[in-house]
């Protein structure tokens, strides 16, 4: 039985159609795969401190000459799609690192019925004599598919549970029961626009009897969606299925990922319906009985803007998406992150690596688990460390996280009033017990056993520059590093020079004798 069918009947047959912060830090290294980028639970409220705790080419086929592409769907405007290249893998995790990838998008195909002369729609041309019948021809998925993506894309935007379930194989009861399970949560979300695009192709002949169908293929598919009001840009969503040509016509018959060697991407509405409180900047979506923690969430994202503004003076769409998951187990699958344990949020974007690597879609993804009972002032800090990442993301992953955790914890932090030992508590309690080595941390050290002092150290580093240079060389020094690719020493002494005028074994110095003095 179909459990979003009115009356709970099961799917009449089919006729065929008619023509046509790091706050506090992160885990240690005992849990391989931590992402940088995301913000620890920290201790509840403020206070005086604590004691110590598939093959390339692969594509659509091009159609007959004279047909072209149909208009994109309104509001989009022209992306510059171009002809892909093997897709990029994709993990919307707000670190950015190998894995975060758009996938290629290639032009929806749309058929021109063209007309003889001097023959009428509707009318069979005279045929000469001894001309043998035409046969038809097999259906062409290079033009059908992308049709029957278009009309999936319009049931969504328009909560049209009927043509949203007209493009799925009836026959497969158990996938259709899930469809229509899917579309009553996709309807609750606040779409504002919504796309397929086909992006990788292949035919399956030895799929033909297990679906009792005349053709199938195997796709990968990408979507881009926005919400309303809030999406400057789309965003990134991929997706496999399994296409079969039926009695009917065209439908998906099921997922596709395993025969593509694809993972499909989980979005929030895939564990049910969701609900939505927003202001004019901020929309938070959360699933029932997440009210209270999402009225939170929206009060102090608001605060946060100002608080970004004051440290950050890039472009960026100010604006936030909030996402609030039911539990740990969901944040894991939004974010594509094995453990997220001390893990208090992330920061997602998606990557149209045919833009060049233009960032799209930002998010923030909370670990409802260990936000639920913070006190303001800590969910404050947590959501302004995550705007941050999202407000400096289009500056590409080639800063070096020294920068990346620190820079986002020193906007957090900023007008927090209180020394070291409450807002940088590990480094402060090492300096205190006489093992600070006075280095600064690398890359590496942001996921291993001493990454909480890492951050700290990260956070330290910045606000020493900013207080000794300026808050415009903190931005300047930030910015000097934008672009893609791991940052070497070499490469960042560079840097320091270059903006701050010394040497990174000054500037170390410097730092380290300033740091040994805080409290």
């Amino acid at each position: 039985m179909d459990p979003t069918d009115p009356g709970d009947r099961p799917p009449s047959p089919e006729r065929p159609p008619p023509p046509a912060p790091a706050w506090p830090p992160p885990p240690a290294a005992s849990r391989p795969g931590q992402p940088a980028g995301s913000a620890p639970p920290g201790p509840q409220g403020w206070g005086p401190p604590a004691a110590p705790p598939g093959p390339p080419g692969w594509g659509l086929p091009p159609g007959p000459p004279g047909w072209g592409p149909p208009p994109g769907p309104p509001g989009w405007g022209s992306p510059g799609w171009g002809v892909p290249g093997p897709p990029r893998s994709r993990r919307r995790v707000g670190w950015i690192l190998a894995g975060v990838a758009g996938l290629l998008v290639v032009a929806l195909v749309a058929t021109v019925l063209a007309l003889r002369p001097g023959v009428r729609a509707g009318t069979p041309a005279p045929r000469a004599v001894g001309q043998r019948p035409s046969t038809s021809l097999p259906a062409d998925p290079a033009t059908e598919l992308p049709k029957l993506l278009a009309k999936r894309a319009s049931a969504v935007l328009h909560r049209d549970r009927a043509a949203f379930l007209a493009t799925v194989d009836q026959r497969q009861k158990t996938w259709y029961r899930q469809q229509a399970t899917l579309f009553a949560a996709m309807r609750t979300a606040p779409f504002s626009a919504f796309a397929y695009r086909v992006i990788r192709l292949r035919s399956d002949s030895g799929l033909k009897r297990r679906y009792r169908a005349t053709q199938v293929y195997l796709g990968q598919v990408q979507a881009r969606y926005r919400f309303k009001g809030q999406d400057a840009s789309p965003v990134l969503a991929r997706y496999s299925y399994t296409f079969v040509r039926t009695g009917s016509g065209w439908r998906i018959a099921g997922k596709g990922g395993r025969a593509l060697s694809a993972r499909d991407d989980v979005e929030i509405w895939d564990a049910g319906p969701v609900r939505t409180v927003h202001s004019s900047r901020t929309l938070v979506v959360h699933h029932a009985g997440q009210e209270a923690l999402a009225r939170k969430l929206l009060q102090v994202a608001d605060h946060a803007y100002a608080q970004v503004g004051a440290a950050w003076t890039g472009h960026w769409e100010r604006k936030a998406v909030i996402l609030v998951p039911r539990d740990q187990q969901e944040a894991e699958k939004l974010v594509g992150a094995r453990d997220l344990s001390r893990v208090a949020a992330v920061a997602s974007s998606s990557v149209d690596s045919d833009a060049a690597d233009r960032v799209l879609g930002n998010r923030i993804v909370v670990n409802t688990t260990n936000v639920v009972k913070y006190r303001p002032l800590d969910l404050q800090v947590l959501v302004t460390h995550e705007m941050t990442h999202v407000a400096t993301r289009t500056l590409g992953d080639g800063v070096p996280l020294l920068l990346v955790e620190g820079f986002a914890d020193y906007a957090a932090l900023k007008p927090v009033p209180y020394g070291f030992a409450v807002t940088r508590q590990n480094l402060y309690r090492r300096v205190q017990a006489g093992r600070f080595d006075g280095r600064l941390p690398s890359d590496p050290e942001f996921r291993g056993p001493d990454a909480p002092v890492a951050y700290d150290e990260g956070s330290a580093f910045c606000l020493w520059v900013a207080r000794t240079f300026g808050a415009a060389k903190l931005r300047a020094l930030y910015r000097e590093f934008a672009g893609s690719g791991t940052t070497t020493n070499g490469e960042l002494d560079d840097g320091l020079r270059q903006v701050l005028g010394i040497s990174r074994r000054t500037a170390e110095g410097r730092w380290a004798a300033w740091v040994r003095v805080q409290r």
